[in-house]
């Protein structure tokens, strides 16, 4: 999987618009042949969709890889096509299209099986699964319909939805671009703070590697304001704290404001709790010895099967009893994950940074999470 601002690493001469153009008329028949054997099969209409519409670099890519054309060729549900334009746009900005691991990524990020999404009856904010296995979110803006993607990346717009026999086909004008796992958000984002306590309390590793939890990430001047406090907590109390953050299962902001409240919901440090509340305007988290909630700041920032909200505020526990005994998620990270854990932060084809999260993703205000 590629990481943030960074595609995969080119090992093979990058596939340009010239290339894609001049291959796309002598190749389309050969490519429209062999999909006529998927066509027979069941979902023909999907294959006929995309070929009426002209989707040929989409078809040229899918076709690319075995897996996925035979996948979509017994495909219901909903797929986001990205435009042509965007597909090369994508290859242009450094993507690796004959990397067929990577693309059968990209290319199964955008088709969420099972009853259609609606664009056109869009209302609140919904989360839909891809065949990836991580999310998108689909909401309403000014322009219509907007898809999002991973943490720095551009929103993407719904510009045209077609039927086709097995679902729907939302013609989206961005390619949509699989999440990496939550280290590297927590780097793109700038949430050093964050990152020097988990290498501190020996959890950066484990945390690259996690997934189905919800993390609640504190930030930068949330440390700074405890920093007395830090400052007097060993390792071990510092992973207590830092266990406090981490949620199992995946609770969306959306989850908290249909519910009102979630009380009392388990953490990470044994035999400790917090609770989520929507006052109207603010989702608020409590629990521990804090006196004050902390307000989330942002919320539902992608992470590779991870849900991240920004809070404003360090949770603490009751530091002055015994320390209950602390047991950080099951998780075994790759190599990856592990090197990943101390690269630098990634940079080039995305801008990243704390105002992304703030200026790009979900605000928790009434506005914007009416139902």
């Amino acid at each position: 999987m590629f990481k943030y601002g960074q595609f995969p690493p080119q090992t093979t001469t990058i596939t340009t618009t010239a290339t894609f153009r001049s291959s796309k008329i002598s190749n389309m028949k050969l490519i429209i042949a062999a999909l006529a054997m998927i066509q027979a099969a069941s979902a023909a209409g999907l294959v006929d969709t995309l070929v009426e519409n002209k989707a040929d670099v989409l078809i040229k890519l899918v076709t690319s890889v075995p897996a996925v054309a035979e996948a979509l060729g017994s495909f219901k549900g909903t797929l986001f096509a990205p435009t042509d334009a965007a597909l090369v746009a994508t290859v242009e900005a450094g993507f690796n299209a004959t990397d067929l691991a990577a693309l059968a990524n990209v290319l199964t990020y955008h088709a969420v099986a099972g009853a259609p999404y609606p664009a056109a009856d869009a209302g609140a904010t919904t989360f839909l699964s891809t065949l990836q296995g991580n999310p998108l979110k689909a909401s309403k803006s000014d322009k219509g319909v907007t898809i999002g993607s991973a943490f720095g990346t551009p929103a993407s717009n719904v510009i045209k939805s077609v039927t086709f026999d097995g679902g729907i086909i939302h013609f989206v004008d961005q390619t949509l671009i699989p999440p990496t796992n939550v280290v590297e958000v927590a780097k793109a984002a700038k949430l050093t703070s964050l990152l020097g306590a988990l290498t501190a309390a020996g959890l950066a590793e484990t945390v690259a590697g996690l997934k189905d939890v919800t993390i609640l990430a504190p930030t930068d001047e949330a440390f700074a304001a405890i920093a007395s406090v830090a400052a007097t907590l060993t390792p071990e109390q510092l992973k207590s704290v830092l266990l406090l953050h981490v949620l199992p299962g995946t609770i969306y902001s959306t989850d908290i404001i249909a519910a009102k409240s979630i009380d009392a919901a388990k953490t990470s440090f044994t035999g400790n709790t917090v609770s989520a509340k929507f006052d109207g305007t603010n989702v608020l988290i409590a629990g521990a010895a804090n006196k004050t909630p902390a307000n989330v700041v942002a919320a539902d920032v992608f992470a590779d099967r991870v849900i991240v909200h920004v809070i404003d505020t360090v949770l603490l526990p009751d530091l002055s009893a015994a320390p209950a005994p602390s047991s950080a998620p099951s998780a075994a990270p790759s190599a990856a994950a592990t090197a990943s854990a101390v690269a630098p932060a990634p940079t080039g084809l995305y801008k990243s940074g704390a105002a992304q999260i703030f200026g790009g993703l979900m605000s928790l205000s009434a506005a914007l999470f009416a139902l």
